[in-house]
């Protein structure tokens, strides 16, 4: 394929070499190209589209991880602001990359391989047996609010990304002597001497009148808005909801246990240990089935018989055998047993069976209660099914939501004003409880609510946890600039952080101008008195400072012996100029674990490196364009801001 992994990346060698010092970020993206074909699409790359519900699917999983983290949600606005977009967006075009090469490779994957990965993950295996659990699986999806379809999406996908990345960088070590050097750069010591400037250097703040402050609100406007809030009535079902009035009997309970032991989802199959030794003829094949069955080595009796090496199996099914022959054989020979057979091949085959691991069949009592809970899950969302098909008929009748829920004797909710991140006027969050989660935390019913259309009822939607809505939006409060009382304080204190940040950046400025005329740090500390503060620092790259601002950081890092660095400090109320003194270069040996180490940390930045090349080489041929207004539109976000 004049296309190649390679042919892709050997231009980006020298460049990479030329790079190596310098530990790569994965950060990808090009300018902006517009284009009105993907509808759907939030970015492309080529032919291959991200949709936009896969977009919004993996933004909602984001924030319920970040609600996770901080205790507190963010609303799709305060993301983007925040640009968790991006980072998606990016994700998403380095899947589209892999996949797009993965196609031209021809790499695929086998959903029987992808089932067996997916039983290999202990999450989801039985404590008690240890095998696989469909329940369990279910569970933590549930939990996690992905769907069954998505996981699915996901692990073919996860699984193709296996195949396809170790092939571009599958092979690259480090050399010792690079990893040495690398050590002895990133641990050389840098001596500095930091001024600290702080706000007793500067003239004192005065209190801004009102005029001001109206003033500095209107030009910071959307930082000082009220959020849009809506009143909503909606019918909402779960399966929970159907779950109570439901029933499991002995013998579904039993029937569900025989056909899941028979389709291998719990407990585990016959496998065997086998080995194939493939002839020209059936009286090598023969000889060779004897030679087997009296116990001599495998490999000794082919090379013995001037055959090819044996193919060895261990703990193997019937689908594990690639020639179907071969497969049939071994599964009808006993243990310690050998056989000649005429392969489909053409061949013919000696077949040993030297072990067999008898079938585990898990006791029925011990897997009731778990079997119990799926059947119960299967048979409410059933139920649910019927439900929301008498919903859709009465709907296409024209009925409103209450009569759709007299008629079918459903619970219908009504909800006053709350924003877009599901808390109310309040400030409180409609969080919901165990097995339903509220409002604020399923992003697909919120979404929902703040685009549709004022009065109209929607049609039913699944929610994150496999449960079905509709609902009509009764009132909007638009959102509008916050009472001046209301935000007064909150604007005076970044109002005067601002002017104070300001008078010790044009302090500083002076002062800079003043040392690179003559002046030592020493003699303006002195000046200063009260209002600055001089120290030492010694820093390395493997651990920089953080008592300084990160600029003067880095510009201490690049310098030269006698330069001097200004910058912010660590807060917005402190300025630093610093001089670099000394550099002390690392004199230690790097050996043993410690080499290992920086030896696996610069092979991972090699790696980074030739990745960086790879996915800018699949961009070359297979552009990417971007739809910032999809991306809006899916989060629900004013496309003319």
């Amino acid at each position: 394929m004049s296309n190649s992994i390679g042919g892709k990346i050997r231009n980006f060698m020298v460049a990479i070499l030329v790079g190596l010092l310098v530990v790569a970020f994965a950060v990808w993206g090009v300018n902006d190209v517009f284009s009105p074909n993907a509808r759907d699409a939030v970015v492309s790359v080529g032919s291959k589209d991200v949709s936009r519900q896969d977009f919004e699917t993996q933004f909602s999983r984001e924030l319920r991880s970040l609600a996770r983290e901080r205790g507190e949600g963010l609303s799709n606005e305060e993301a983007y602001r925040q640009g968790l977009h991006n980072q998606i967006l990016s994700r998403m075009v380095t899947d589209a990359v892999i996949s797009l090469d993965a196609d031209e490779l021809g790499i695929g994957v086998n959903r029987r391989d992808a089932r067996d990965s997916v039983k290999e993950v202990e999450l989801f295996q039985n404590e008690l047996t240890g095998e696989f659990s469909e329940s369990k699986l279910n569970e933590i999806l549930a939990q996690n609010q992905i769907t069954r379809k998505q996981f699915e999406r996901d692990t073919l996908r996860d699984l193709r990304r296996r195949q396809t990345v170790p092939a571009i960088i599958g092979g690259i070590e480090a050399p010792a002597q690079f990893a040495a050097n690398y050590y002895n750069f990133i641990t050389e010591q840098r001596r500095a001497t930091i001024l600290e400037i702080n706000e007793k250097a500067v003239n004192t703040i005065p209190e801004p009148d009102d005029a001001t402050l109206k003033a500095y609100i209107e030009a910071n406007a959307a930082s000082y808005l009220a959020p849009e809030y809506r009143s909503v009535i909606m019918i909402r079902l779960e399966p929970s909801d159907f779950a109570e009035d439901l029933a499991v009997t002995e013998e579904e309970l039993k029937d569900a246990f025989d056909y899941r032991v028979e389709l291998g989802q719990i407990g585990s199959a016959e496998t065997r240990d086998v080995v194939l030794i493939t002839a020209p003829d059936e009286e090598n094949a023969t000889k060779a089935a004897q030679s087997l069955m009296a116990g001599e080595d495998p490999s000794l009796v082919a090379s013995g018989l001037g055959l090819v090496a044996p193919d060895i199996y261990t703990a193997v099914g019937p689908d594990g055998i690639f020639e179907p022959e071969s497969a049939k054989a071994a599964f009808e020979i006993g243990e310690g047993e050998s056989k000649a057979i005429l392969g489909s091949l053409g061949n013919w085959v000696a077949v040993y069976v030297p072990a067999i691991q008898a079938a585990v069949i898990p006791d029925f009592e011990a897997s009731k209660d778990e079997l119990s809970t799926t059947l119960l899950r299967e048979k409410a969302q059933d139920a649910l099914y019927d439900v929301t098909g008498n919903i859709e008929d009465l709907a296409t009748e024209g009925k409103t939501l209450e009569e759709i829920a007299q008629e079918l004797d459903l619970p219908m909710a009504e909800y006053d004003y709350f924003d877009r991140s599901g808390n109310t006027q309040d400030g409180q969050p409609l969080s919901g409880f165990t097995g339903i989660p509220g409002i604020a935390t399923d992003d697909t019913v919120l979404r929902q609510i703040f685009t549709s259309d004022l009065g109209f009822e929607t049609d039913l939607f699944e929610t994150m946890t496999g449960g079905y809505v509709t609902l009509r939006v009764e009132d909007i409060i638009d959102s509008k600039p916050r009472p001046f009382e209301e935000v007064k304080t909150r604007a005076a204190t970044l109002w005067e952080a601002e002017q104070l940040s300001e008078a010790l950046t044009e302090k500083s400025v002076d002062l800079n101008a003043q040392i690179r005329g003559g002046k030592t740090l020493e003699q303006v500390a002195e000046e200063l008195g009260d209002g600055a503060n001089l120290r030492e620092i010694a820093l390395t790259r493997a651990n920089p400072p953080r008592d300084i601002g990160a600029q003067v950081a880095v510009g201490l890092l690049e310098a030269d012996i006698g330069d001097i660095i200004r910058g912010a400090g660590e807060s917005r109320a402190i300025m630093n100029i610093a001089r670099l003194d000394t550099i002390i270069p690392n004199a230690d040996g790097l050996a043993g674990q410690f080499l290992d180490v920086i030896q696996e940390r610069t092979t991972s930045a090699i790696s980074t490196d030739i990745q960086n090349a790879y996915q800018a080489a699949v961009l070359r041929d297979n552009p990417r364009r971007e739809y910032p207004n999809q991306v809006k539109s899916a989060l629900g976000i004013d496309t003319d801001n």
